[in-house]
């Protein structure tokens, strides 16, 4: 079946076209605007440019998603609540899921244990398996890690506060101490986790991972603050080809759901 896997992040949405055998991509800038109607006329014109129709349609978006519906985003305010029946298109099946529960059906492996997928972009959030299966919690939210509070010198925040990219963007933070600061907020975090779970991989997406010295911060916090016992179990890893970490999670979804 053919398939269009689109992963929209708080500034681009990424759009991946499998046609018989090939992929194409194609990138648009999103943001506060970003709505229904933006994406659905994204959907229209590749439908008309491809030829889609009767094909799989799998959406991935940051915020909380459940059911197939999006609750909340704060990166795309615009989209809160949509479902698949806002979706005006050709689509034959068509599933909307959290963008890091999604990259983490690429990654994960049923011979480990625990998994965790930590991705630090616009916002910040965290993906669990188990034996290669998603763990999403009683009600399908678990892993909302940013939303996590911390006290500093300054007062209480949450983690994306601290430590998310779009925290760094606003508050201008380009020196090296200061982003490897914000990456060890990260670690901190990471380390509860760590100490919770006892994950055998960590893996680390988003793009504040591409800098040096906020990876190199998130690092130093992870191993000064897990305890040694846990920490010594786990593998840490950034995630190759993190672009597509999302389309490719979101493919494998499809091809589940058929079968």
């Amino acid at each position: 079946m053919q398939t269009i896997t689109v992963d929209i992040g708080g500034t681009t949405a990424l759009f991946e076209m499998h046609l018989d055998g090939r992929v194409e991509q194609y990138k648009i800038a999103t943001g506060e605007g970003f709505n229904v109607e933006s994406l659905n006329r994204q959907l229209r014109e590749l439908e008309s440019d491809y030829g889609f129709s009767e094909y799989g349609l799998a959406i991935a978006l940051p915020g909380l998603v459940q059911d197939n519906r999006l609750l909340s985003s704060k990166s795309l305010p615009s989209l809160n609540g949509l479902s698949q029946l806002d979706l005006k298109s050709r689509a034959k099946q068509i599933l909307i899921s959290n963008d890091i529960d999604a990259g983490m059906q690429a990654i994960c492996d049923p011979k480990h244990q625990c998994e965790l997928l930590i991705m630090s972009g616009s916002g910040i959030g965290m993906s669990i398996a188990m034996n290669g299966k998603p763990f999403t919690g009683a009600s399908g939210v678990a892993g909302e890690l940013g939303h996590c509070r911390v006290m500093t010198e300054s007062g209480e925040f949450s983690l994306e506060q601290l430590a998310s990219g779009g925290s760094v963007r606003t508050r201008g933070i380009k020196s090296p101490k200061e982003l490897f600061r914000a990456g060890s907020y990260l670690g901190m975090g990471i380390a509860w986790s760590v100490n919770l779970l006892n994950p055998n991989r960590i893996w680390l997406a988003g793009s504040m991972m591409n800098s040096d010295d906020y990876y190199k911060g998130c690092i130093s916090a992870l191993n000064d603050m897990s305890l040694t016992a846990p920490l010594s179990h786990a593998k840490v890893s950034r995630v190759h080809d993190m672009e597509t970490l999302v389309c490719r999670g979101l493919n494998k979804l499809l091809s589940q759901t058929r079968d």
